[in-house]
């Protein structure tokens, strides 16, 4: 297979080499576009037999059937492809779900926690209840809070 791409590549550049010393030395300027689109041709032509002869095969294959080959070869690499893509995602869904699930629980017992703290501290910090003569636990009394007069003035100490 190589060494008949190397053949190809050493023949085009020999052609390319053959043609541009042919339009240099051309005879006259008017056939000068004639001769490159000529020439253009045959370099298309000598690039298309190397893959035209890879496509006809070599056991005498038809191109309908190397078409039908390749073909059916790509569908098993797609259908394959399909099936390891749906694994994987199988795979991170579960990955994902015991993921979420064990912050859900680290959550749970992280605000269980801090439940129980802060109904300590709740406890703690309650004022306690006390009882004024005449008052039994249980009733709510008046609760009076008196706050002192305050009186705004500027000081006069520098006059």
């Amino acid at each position: 297979m190589w060494e008949g791409l190397l053949n190809s590549i050493r023949q085009m550049g020999v052609f390319m080499i053959c043609a541009q010393a042919l339009i240099y030395f051309k005879p006259k300027g008017s056939y000068e576009k004639y001769l490159k689109l000529l020439v253009s041709a045959m370099i298309l032509v000598q690039l298309l037999s190397p893959v035209a002869a890879l496509l006809s095969g070599k056991g005498g294959q038809s191109l309908e059937e190397r078409i039908a080959y390749y073909t059916n070869s790509f569908e098993q690499g797609m259908g394959a492809g399909a099936l390891e893509e749906y694994r994987m995602e199988q795979i991170r869904q579960h990955l994902l779900t015991s993921q979420i699930s064990a912050q859900l629980e680290e959550w749970d017992w992280q605000s269980r926690q801090e439940e129980s703290l802060s109904a300590e501290a709740d406890s703690a910090l309650a004022p306690q209840a006390e009882t004024v003569p005449g008052q039994e636990s249980g009733e709510e009394g008046e609760i009076r809070i008196q706050i002192d007069p305050v009186t705004i003035g500027t000081s006069q100490e520098g006059q």
